[in-house]
């Protein structure tokens, strides 16, 4: 979290997971926290979402699975909000839902996601594609007694 600010420090310390989207220098970064490292990744990426689309109350029409195995978790949560946006450039669909769950009998940190998607039409656009994420000022991992995720991408 920026200057040492999360969660708690916004008065959102009585809720076990969320997001949030702030200003950066660079652009945009997105925060995002919860009890467990799947349901993290997962706030992550609707936060991603956040940054383009404002999907409402859309209902999904289609359900993707992708699996993603990456060395470190800071390299998952980069592959995984990549997986977001290459689902709109690919399909031009963007996720109202997102699940993540670890591979059951895959090596240890493979994740499966799940996008619930509908076509981009169906939601209001609320800004342009995000530009690639900075490794710069990325963190994922758990401080406190619950994970947290950091990430700057730039506009």
């Amino acid at each position: 979290m920026p200057d040492g600010a999360g969660p708690a420090e916004e008065g959102v310390d009585s809720v076990s997971s969320g997001h949030r989207v702030v200003p950066h220098t660079a652009g945009i970064a997105l925060e995002a926290w919860a009890d467990g490292r799947e349901e993290c990744l997962a706030e992550a990426a609707r936060a991603m979402v956040e940054t383009f689309a404002d999907v409402g109350d859309a209902v999904p029409d289609r359900c993707d699975t992708i699996a993603l195995a990456e060395e470190t978790d800071e390299e998952l949560l980069i592959a995984l909000l990549d997986e977001v946006v290459r689902e709109v450039e690919r399909s031009g669909r963007v996720a109202v839902d997102v699940s993540i769950d670890e591979r059951t009998g895959a090596t240890e940190g493979q994740v499966e996601m799940r996008l619930a998607t509908v076509p981009m039409e169906r939601v209001v656009r609320a800004g342009a594609s995000p530009a690639p994420i900075s490794s710069e000022g990325l963190r994922f991992g758990r401080e406190a007694g619950m994970w947290h995720a950091h990430v700057v991408i730039g506009l």
